[in-house]
């Protein structure tokens, strides 16, 4: 039953994912989020590259879950050589932000 209940949940998460809303994210951060950020397609402007560094972390680029986490250790400082380069999006990147950005991330086409 709590297996189920997990499994359910996941699901769920997933699907509140609006892979739409992470394409505007990643393509104009500054403007969605309203706040003084750079946008994220400005250093990673090929979904190739980009999917390249989450599969180097280990996991699979199609795996919102897995994605979700990359960005969110990115974004707090424990992932090697993005500490610097996220620091500006804590505290202004939501869970809803990461969760949509992820979305987009694993269903954007290969550039």
């Amino acid at each position: 039953m709590l297996a189920a209940c997990l499994v359910g949940g996941l699901a769920a998460t997933v699907a509140a994912q609006d892979a739409e809303r992470g394409r505007k994210l990643f393509s104009d951060t500054r403007g969605a989020t309203g706040k003084p950020v750079g946008d994220c397609i400005a250093c990673h402007a090929s979904g190739d590259a980009l999917r390249g560094m989450i599969e180097n972390r280990g996991g699979n680029p199609k795996d919102p879950r897995f994605v979700r986490a990359v960005l969110q250790k990115s974004i707090e400082g424990s992932v090697p050589g993005a500490a610097n380069a996220k620091a500006q999006y804590r505290g202004v990147l939501t869970t809803k932000d990461l969760d949509d950005l992820s979305a987009y991330i694993t269903k954007a086409r290969a550039s």
